[in-house]
């Protein structure tokens, strides 16, 4: 019998209306382990070059991982992977809360949707059985309406809900999916996947056990995550504030976009800072399977804007985002913003870079207020906010071009507001500044999902000099600020951990380098799920596969190291604040991409994998 994993993938044909299982064997989970990486592997194995994101043709994987759904710490993560609509390449998301231990209790490693169903539907998985229904009643509903009325049908114990919402049905290309009500599968546009087959929600039931090789090792590491808890730090501050408890620091280092990404901090920064919103109107916390860290932090408020305190508080990047790059200081207005997105599913990111374009533009005089369908519009506005948001999730009015993207907007008004949108491949910036933190430079313009901020570690690791640089081979210390090989090291060695993270379906907060665990845990908790002697060295292996596979998916797309490339804007020194004068260096941004291709030992020439590194990671399939 297999240990941490079934041995059990769910291939769900919507066109046919068929639901069938097969069974790779174990030597495949050793291999993919999980995650994002099997994910990977299937849209490799099911899409073609020129396969539409929006077409029969994608192939949606939704995968936990082998560990998924032990009371860990950090353990609870899935992914979903598909091709993206929003940036046309490979498309990958993470979400914690229970969807992903309740895809393993019910007996599956991984569920694999094809086609397009011919009405609305969902996807009903039910311990050992599996059945496409009808779903024209949950038709334009929100997030938390369909969830109501679903988990009204089949109970809320061990009932787990994913879904596009309504921005996915209306294919807006940034739609997210939503876990239950407070999780998102975002970034990626992958919601608008799901609407474009037709499929509204997944509804899972888990009440099976879990096989893992040694239990009670499992319940040691579980021990362990929860005595390390206080004074650990960073994972001490997300149980007290959540993600928002970050905004103090990062903005007094100048790493907080503002004003469009033109300044790296606002003066009333401390607005948005979690410690200080928290006593006003912080309702609780959720935790997600098993986690003793409860960083999911809630929010609620009457004044003056309603908020419930269903859909979760805004995590550092929507602050950031939906805050201060928009000059919105007020918690609840950024509160009610988030809201409405994960209400109707939408991205809070490139929510957040598209109207700092439209703001700007306006501002600029480029577009007027009218042209938004407004009297009024522009920065520090929370009620012009609103409205795109709105606009956008019912595809009305100016929202039906915003919901198609940067490109569709640039199109409608002018070439001249092309350097006002801040975006790479179409998918808009997190709050972290590749100005203030040169290795997330490396990131935003290569990594094969889209500019992501959770694809390596930052530049604190090279600073630090700490066991968690060193355990991943990086020595030596260097100020934030430096540009060096070493630099790219740091990035190309903690890329490929934070790619395991993703194939493992593990969560950074507790399994990213410094925090709970440690290297040796991770290689004891692989052991104590599946028996697997599984060394550091075969397990970055695997996170190094994941990369690799998806830049080739990309490369079969057509795309080459030439699309891997800034905004103009990263090129300006900021003006002011903590920041003053940074910006991303031309030359040595220049030297460190030379560099990076070289490290990942990737064609110079096109920036992809050659045929000898697929060879070396096992991928003859791609060949």
């Amino acid at each position: 019998m297999p240990h941490g994993f079934h041995d059990n993938i769910l291939i769900v044909d919507l066109s046919k209306g068929t639901i069938d299982a097969i069974h790779p064997g174990g030597d495949f989970y050793r291999i993919y382990l999980g995650g994002s990486a099997v994910g990977s592997y299937f849209v490799l194995k099911g899409t073609v070059a020129d396969t539409d994101s929006l077409s029969i043709r994608n192939v949606m994987v939704i995968a936990p991982g082998v560990a998924t759904g032990a009371g860990i710490s950090g353990v609870s993560r899935c992914c979903v992977t598909a091709l993206s609509p929003l940036t046309n390449m490979v498309g990958d998301s993470q979400a914690g809360g229970s969807i992903g231990p309740m895809i393993k209790r019910a007996g599956l490693d991984a569920i694999v949707v094809k086609g397009r169903a011919d009405r609305l539907s969902y996807l009903l998985v039910d311990g050992g059985r599996a059945t496409i229904n009808d779903a024209s009643h949950l038709a334009g509903k929100t997030v938390t309406e369909a969830y109501d009325i679903l988990t009204a049908e089949h109970g809320v114990k061990n009932t787990s809900v994913m879904q596009c919402g309504p921005a996915g049905e209306r294919l807006v290309r940034f739609a997210n999916i939503m876990a239950d009500t407070s999780d998102a599968f975002g970034r990626a546009g992958l919601g608008a996947v799901m609407g474009s087959k037709n499929l509204r929600a997944v509804v899972v039931k888990g009440t099976g056990e879990l096989n893992f090789a040694n239990p009670e090792g499992m319940k040691e590491l579980a021990r362990i995550g929860a005595k390390r808890l206080p004074g650990s730090g960073f994972p001490e501050t997300l149980k007290k504030y959540g993600t928002p408890g970050a905004v103090k620091f990062q903005a007094e280092a100048g790493n907080f976009a503002t004003h469009n990404y033109s300044r790296g901090w606002h003066p009333d920064y401390l607005r948005l800072d979690g410690s200080t919103y928290e006593p006003n109107i912080g309702a609780g916390q959720v935790s997600c399977f098993g986690c003793v860290v409860g960083c999911r932090k809630k929010v609620a408020a009457e004044s003056p804007h309603r908020i419930t305190d269903r859909l979760g508080g805004p995590e550092f990047e929507t602050l950031g985002m939906l805050g201060s790059n928009l000059d919105i200081t007020d918690p609840v207005s950024v509160a009610r913003a988030n809201e409405l997105c994960n209400n109707y599913g939408m991205d809070t990111i490139t929510m957040g870079s598209i109207a700092g374009y439209l703001f700007e533009c306006v501002e600029r005089g480029l577009i007027k207020p009218n042209d938004l369908g407004m009297e009024n519009a522009g920065f520090g506005d929370a009620e012009a906010l609103f409205r795109i948001i709105e606009a956008t999730a019912r595809r009305d009015g100016i929202g039906d071009t915003i919901a198609e993207g940067f490109e569709a907007m640039i199109e409608k008004f002018g070439e001249q507001t092309r350097t006002f949108a801040v975006h790479v491949k179409g998918a808009g910036l997190a709050v972290h500044m590749p100005q203030v933190k040169p290795s997330q430079a490396i990131m935003y313009a290569a990594c094969p999902i889209g500019p992501d901020h959770m694809s390596s570690e930052h530049d604190w690791l090279l600073a630090s000099a700490s066991e968690a640089g060193r355990g991943l081979g990086i020595l030596g210390q260097e100020d934030n600020p430096s540009t060096s090989t070493n630099k790219v090291r740091m990035t190309v060695y903690s890329q490929f951990y934070y790619s395991l993270l993703d194939t493992l379906s593990l969560c950074m907060f507790c399994w990213g380098p410094g925090n709970l665990f440690t290297y040796r845990e991770l290689e004891d908790l692989v052991n104590c799920a599946t028996g697997w002697q599984m060394t550091f060295w075969e397990l970055m292996k695997a996170g190094e596969r994941r990369i690799n596979m998806m830049r080739h998916i990309n490369a079969r797309r057509g795309y080459t190291r030439l699309h891997d490339v800034l905004p103009e804007r990263l090129y300006n020194p900021l003006p002011d604040g903590p920041s003053q004068g940074r910006c991303v260096n031309r030359a040595s941004f220049t030297r460190m991409m030379e560099e990076y291709y070289a490290f990942m030992g990737w064609d110079p020439q096109t920036g992809n994998p050659t045929a000898g590194k697929l060879l070396e990671l096992g991928l003859e399939c791609a060949l």
